[in-house]
C-alpha cells in the first residue's frame, strides 16, 4: 500500500492525468469547433512556448545548478534576482512579441490574452522548475497539473452544460485562468525570504552562462513548431490543425519519458558528478537504459492506439495523413534519446557543445523545410522535423563520445 502514495507513483499519476486531460483537448476543440479551430490554437501556442523561452532567457539553467551546488541558504538571494531578471525581460522584450503575433497571423482580437498567458505561462514555468530543484517533485506536479490540465475539465463542464459558448477565445480565457491559479499554488512551497539588495554581477554572470542555453533552447523549439508556421504560410490553418494534432499526441511520448526517467534522474546526475566520476558514469547508465526502455514502450503503444483514436475522431484527413504521424513519432524518439547526451554535456558544463549541435540540427530542419513543405505539405514538415531532431541527437552524442575519451 506504502508503495501507491510514494512520490514516483504520485507523480507519474498527476502527469499521466495532465497527458490524458491535454491529449482530451484536442478532441473536444476538433469535436466541439473544427480541424481550423484547433491550427490557430496551435499557432497561438506555439507561439506562448517559444516567447516563454524568449522571455526566460534560458535563466535557469545557470540559476539551478547555482542552487545545487550551493548552500541551500542562499536560496532567497538566488531567488530574488532571478525574479528581478524576469522582471526586467518582461518590461523590454515583451514589446518584441507584438511581432512574432502579428507574423503568426492570428487574429488581432486574442493580442490581450497573449500577453497575459505568456507571462504568466512563463512565471509559472520557472515556479515549476525551482520546485524541481528543491525536490519537491508532488508539488511541481501539482502545479502542472493545474496549469495544464485544471483549467482543460472546467473547459469541458462549460462547453458540455452550456455555461459559455464553445469557441477558442473561452479557450484563452480558462488556460489563462489556469496559468494565474498555478502560479498562486507554487508560491507557497516556495521558501522565500526576504535579502537586501540586488546582485546585478550575478545577474550578468548569469546572462553570460545563459547565453548559449537560450539559443539553443529557441532553436529546439523551432525545429519543433517551424513546421506550423511554414504550413499557415504555403497552406491553412486545416493543415496546421492536423500537423498540431499528430504533434501533440507524438508529444505525448516525450512527456511520458520525461516524467518517469528525466525529472527523476538529471538532478541526480548534476549532483553526483561532484562526487565521483565512476558514479556518474554508472548512473548516466542507468538514465541510458530507463530513456530508451521507456521511449521504445511508448512508441509502441502510442503506434497502437493511433488507429481506434482516428477512428473515433472520424475525421478521413487523418487517415490520409496517417504517415505523418509515425514519421512525426520518430523524431520524438530522437528527441527523447538526444537527452542522454544533453545531460551528459549539461553535467560537465559543455553548453557550447549542446548549442553546435541544435544549431546544426536547426539548420538542417529550416533547409528542408523550404525545400519539402511547399512541395509535399504535412508529409514534408514531419521529415523536416525528423532530420531536425535526428541531426540533434547524432551531433550530441559525438561531442560526448568526444568529451569523455579526455577525461
Amino acid at each position: 500500500m506504502k508503495y501507491f502514495f510514494s512520490k514516483k507513483v504520485i507523480n507519474i499519476f498527476l502527469r499521466g492525468f495532465t497527458l490524458v486531460l491535454k491529449f482530451l483537448l484536442s478532441l473536444l476543440v476538433i469535436k466541439k469547433l473544427s480541424i481550423e479551430d484547433y491550427g490557430v490554437y496551435g499557432l497561438f501556442q506555439s507561439s506562448i512556448i517559444v516567447l516563454t523561452f524568449i522571455v526566460g532567457f534560458e535563466f535557469y539553467s545557470f540559476s539551478s545548478r547555482e542552487m545545487l551546488s550551493n548552500a541551500s541558504e542562499k536560496f532567497s538571494y538566488y531567488f530574488k534576482n532571478q525574479l528581478f531578471f524576469y522582471l526586467i525581460v518582461y518590461l523590454t522584450i515583451l514589446p518584441l512579441s507584438y511581432l512574432l503575433f502579428i507574423l503568426s497571423g492570428i487574429d488581432f482580437e486574442y493580442i490581450n490574452l497573449f500577453y497575459v498567458i505568456l507571462i504568466s505561462e512563463h512565471l509559472s514555468q520557472e515556479l515549476y522548475r525551482v520546485l524541481i530543484i528543491l525536490k519537491k517533485t508532488i508539488p511541481a506536479t501539482i502545479l502542472l497539473f493545474i496549469r495544464s490540465g485544471f483549467w482543460i475539465i472546467l473547459l469541458y463542464f462549460y462547453w458540455e452544460l452550456g455555461f459559455v459558448e464553445p469557441n477558442i477565445n473561452t479557450l484563452f480565457v480558462l488556460w489563462l485562468l489556469g496559468t494565474v491559479l498555478s502560479i498562486l499554488f507554487g508560491f507557497i512551497y516556495i521558501p522565500f525570504k526576504w535579502v537586501k539588495g540586488i546582485d546585478f554581477y550575478w545577474i550578468r554572470r548569469g546572462l553570460k552562462i545563459a547565453l548559449p542555453f537560450i539559443i539553443g533552447a529557441i532553436l529546439y523549439k523551432l525545429i519543433e513548431f517551424s513546421a506550423r508556421y511554414f504550413l499557415g504560410y504555403y497552406f491553412s490553418t486545416k493543415e496546421v490543425g492536423i500537423f498540431t494534432f499528430f504533434s501533440g499526441i507524438g508529444n505525448i511520448l516525450f512527456i511520458f519519458v520525461q516524467t518517469i526517467v528525466i525529472i527523476e534522474l538529471s538532478p541526480r546526475l548534476i549532483e553526483i558528478k561532484h562526487e565521483s566520476h565512476d558514479k556518474f558514469l554508472a548512473l548516466l547508465q542507468e538514465f541510458k537504459k530507463q530513456t530508451i526502455q521507456y521511449t521504445v514502450a511508448g512508441v509502441v503503444l502510442s503506434s497502437i492506439f493511433i488507429y481506434p483514436l482516428l477512428v473515433y475522431l472520424d475525421k478521413i484527413v487523418f487517415f490520409e495523413n496517417i504517415l505523418s504521424y509515425f514519421i512525426i513519432l520518430a523524431s520524438t524518439m530522437f528527441y527523447c534519446f538526444s537527452y542522454i547526451s544533453h545531460y551528459a554535456l549539461f553535467s560537465h558544463n559543455r553548453d557550447w557543445e549542446i548549442l553546435m549541435a541544435t544549431i546544426l540540427g536547426f539548420v538542417f530542419n529550416i533547409v528542408f523545410s523550404f525545400i519539402l513543405i511547399p512541395r509535399y505539405g504535412i508529409l514534408g514538415a514531419a521529415i523536416s522535423q525528423l532530420i531536425g531532431f535526428s541531426v540533434v541527437f547524432v551531433g550530441k552524442s559525438i561531442y560526448w563520445l568526444k568529451y569523455k575519451s579526455k577525461i
